[in-house]
């Protein structure tokens, strides 16, 4: 998709928040975290796509707990795509943590505010919900948007106070968020480490915990970036992202009766007709963003 093209065509289509080539360049997209591991491939695919990424990451001496140099990085950009984070509850202790995520995310929505930004996409987790690395089972399958959010643990409680933060922002300024919520996101490595580590030892499929074969292609995650960056919408929004299938070595509701027999399913008609379906359902990010994950796990090797 020809990204900054589109973009283009969009001006004065009506639709606030859209963002706008500029007349003397390209468009200029602030990247947190641009060295990491999500980082990494949405920087490039965003170069690629003919956007001028201008990179914030610790790694480089940037820290987005210093609000006057997140607002330095962010003058003359027209978009902020923030994933700087301390992505896990192994990842530091549990006020670094909150520091970093909370008070690191409210920096880039000043920082965005400032440099009168149209649109702010900020990486949120799956782990919102609370049902990740088994803190608790879901309410239903399968899981969506509107799932109740009861995460505790440092990192997912993060995150959901920086949707919220998000939310407020966009109420008070009218800039648009929109908040990713990634599921297990791998790499292209990944899939033969899943299927090497399921043979030799079969259990580790859902031992220690079962994450209901979740997972999202990173190549897919930097897609929904692009998307978010490009799409017309105003206000604030949440989205799943997750692959269409599962990955699993059997089919999703023999998995769920078998590992979460009391979680109901809100639609089996999804698995009648395809048994293999995911658990999560990325209804919110195919009609907010038009994204669908093109990555998906194959069963030949399982």
């Amino acid at each position: 998709m020809d990204l900054p093209g589109a973009l283009a065509r969009q001006q004065g289509s009506g639709f606030p928040g859209v963002v706008v080539r500029r007349d003397h360049g390209l468009v200029r997209i602030l990247v947190t975290g641009d060295r990491g591991s999500v980082g990494v491939p949405v920087a490039g695919f965003l170069r690629r796509a003919g956007y001028e990424v201008a990179g914030f990451d610790r790694v480089d001496g940037a820290d987005v707990l210093d609000l006057a140099a997140v607002r330095r990085a962010a003058r003359g950009c027209a978009a902020i795509v923030h994933l700087a984070a301390l992505a896990h509850d192994n990842a530091g202790s549990p006020e670094q943590i909150m520091a970093v995520n909370v008070l690191g995310t409210w920096h880039v929505l000043l920082a965005a505010e400032a440099a009168g930004v149209t649109r702010v996409i900020s990486f949120s987790s799956a782990q919102v919900f609370g049902i990740a690395e088994g803190e608790q089972l879901p309410d239903y399958f399968p899981v969506d948007d509107v799932h109740p959010r009861r995460a505790m643990r440092p990192y997912g409680l993060s995150k959901r106070l920086g949707e919220d933060m998000c939310a407020g922002f966009t109420r008070r300024t009218g800039i648009a968020t929109v908040c990713l919520r990634p599921v297990a996101v791998w790499d292209a490595a990944q899939y033969g480490q899943v299927q090497h580590q399921w043979r030799t030892r079969p259990r580790s499929e859902w031992e220690p915990y079962w994450e209901y074969g979740a997972f999202v292609d990173v190549r897919d995650v930097a897609a929904a970036v692009g998307q978010a960056l490009t799409v017309p919408l105003e206000g604030h929004h949440r989205v799943l992202l997750c692959a269409t299938s599962i990955a699993a070595t059997r089919p999703s509701l023999e998995l769920a009766a078998r590992l979460a027999p009391d979680v109901p399913v809100t639609d089996p008609d999804r698995y009648r007709a395809d048994p293999w379906a995911a658990l999560v359902d990325c209804s919110a990010a195919a009609t907010t963003l038009a994204w669908r994950a093109a990555h998906q796990w194959s069963r030949s090797d399982t």
